[in-house]
């Protein structure tokens, strides 16, 4: 066959040689790469890394952030929510962290955030979203009866500046905050924590003012009250300070401010923490033992004090330790040591402290010491059956008359003789067993004498119990 000049043959010998020559030039080109070889263009690829967050489950409250981070996966990421409207988010994710921060809500409410990398992995974050406590005006106030004024201060998130509140330095005031629920209502047994940011002050820790410490926690009443006592650092120089109180639950938090006044001559605070102190037994009747101290503040030392009622309470110092109706302190700062005496009452209103200080200025200071309302116990009945005495010896005499007691066991009690003959049945009126006291009535001389009787007694829960007569002339 001929077509156009190109035979089956000649072109058969073309192919060949375009066949051995392309090998030839892969073979020259794979040698002049080195002579690794070919890549597979089956091999797996490296493997992609599985997209990890954390946490996967969280609680988190309206208005405070929260962070979900991304430790794994390929990267950029994608976030997506199934509540926009309770918790929305950026759908880029910037880095390998996702903030959190929901809106407000009227009650808990479930959403799920999923995380998407770049190799279309998917991974969900389940949130609860609770609502916050709403925080109220952060206040401040003096102690009654401040010589530098008292105005509230208080302050909040979004509140118009408020008047601050004024306090002698070493003098002491209280500091409160309200916390509803997201309906307005008082939200009880929050735990709030109240610290100092700036300012010579501290909070009072125990009952008697003598722990102090720049945080403090309290818990919210049934009004949804928290409210803490703070003390200024004595003769510290007129300052602004600023305190804090923060929700531990949810992390609010709002700060106010107070002004601190340095107390100098005729403007000095003079007082005393605490203020009053009330002591209560436990029993009807029955008054508490104990000691309270009382820390003078201001004024112009030395101070005396008189107790008005020497006989329920006595007073000691560090100046003078001996105990009596008076005492003397020697400067400010320390303290009026009075011990109530728990054999008498002093009532609620009828015992008080007379502080004077050396220009005639005088504090008073509550002490009470109360009775108690409970009971007083009364000794249960012994289970076990007693009669006593064990042994009783009388005169032989006609109709002689033997009493014994018999407590415990269950009533009521059968008693019985070992002379019938000389102690009648009960029918014939002989024996009477009347409440716990058994009487045996011998009605026969008995011969010869002495004589012995034993007496028995039975209970109701056939318990018996022995004793003897010894009768003789």
């Amino acid at each position: 066959m001929n077509l156009k000049g190109i035979t089956v043959r000649s072109f058969n010998t073309l192919f060949k040689s375009l066949t051995l020559a392309a090998l030839f030039s892969g073979a020259a080109l794979l040698a002049g790469c080195g002579g690794g070889g070919a890549a597979d263009p089956f091999k797996p690829g490296p493997a992609i890394p599985a997209l990890v967050i954390n946490p996967g489950t969280l609680t988190i409250y309206s208005g405070t952030p929260a962070v979900v981070t991304i430790s794994s996966g390929v990267g950029p990421f994608q976030a997506f929510t199934s509540d926009a409207v309770v918790l929305p988010v950026t759908q880029s994710v910037s880095g390998a962290a996702l903030t959190l921060v929901a809106n407000a809500v009227d009650a808990d409410k479930a959403v799920t955030i999923t995380i998407q990398d770049a190799a279309g992995q998917r991974v969900p974050a389940s949130v609860t979203v609770k609502g916050s406590p709403l925080l109220g005006r952060l206040s401040v106030e003096a102690v009654s009866g401040s010589t530098c004024g008292s105005s509230a201060s208080g302050g909040g998130a979004g509140a118009a500046a408020a008047t601050s509140a004024t306090l002698c330095s070493g003098e002491d005031g209280k500091a409160k905050i309200t916390l509803r629920s997201a309906n307005t209502s008082p939200a009880a047994n929050r735990q709030v924590r109240f610290d100092v940011v700036q300012g010579a002050f501290e909070f009072l820790v125990d009952q008697a003012g003598t722990v102090l410490s720049k945080t403090v926690t309290a818990i919210t009443d049934q009004n949804g009250d928290a409210i803490v006592t703070l003390r200024t650092n004595p003769g510290v120089a007129t300052q602004i300070a600023l305190i804090r109180a923060t929700d531990l639950t949810s992390g609010n938090r709002v700060d106010s401010s107070f002004t601190v006044v340095q107390a100098t001559a005729g403007v000095a605070s003079f007082t005393s923490n605490p203020r009053s102190y009330a002591f209560f037994g436990f029993y009807v009747q029955s008054c508490a033992s104990g000691s309270v101290d009382f820390y003078i503040y201001g004024g112009s030392a030395p101070y005396t004090a008189v107790l008005s009622r020497p006989d329920a309470a006595r007073l000691s110092s560090a100046t003078s330790p001996t105990e009596g109706a008076t005492t003397t302190v020697a400067a400010s700062g320390g303290y009026v040591r009075a011990r109530v005496l728990g054999g008498n009452c002093s009532g609620k209103t009828d015992m008080f402290i007379t502080v004077t200080d050396a220009t005639g200025r005088v504090l008073t200071i509550g002490l009470s010491n109360e009775a108690g309302t409970e009971p007083l116990p009364v000794a249960p009945p012994p289970t076990e059956l007693v009669i006593s005495p064990p042994v009783r010896s009388v005169q032989c005499a006609p109709d002689v008359v033997v009493p014994f007691n018999v407590v415990g066991g269950t009533p009521p009690y059968q008693m019985s003789t070992s002379r019938p003959n000389t102690a009648p049945p009960p029918a014939q009126n002989g024996t009477t067993v009347s409440g716990t006291t058994v009487t045996i009535r011998e009605t026969i001389l008995p011969q010869p004498t002495p004589v012995e009787i034993a007496v028995s007694v039975v209970d109701g829960a056939s318990k018996v119990v022995s004793a003897k007569i010894v009768c003789d002339r």
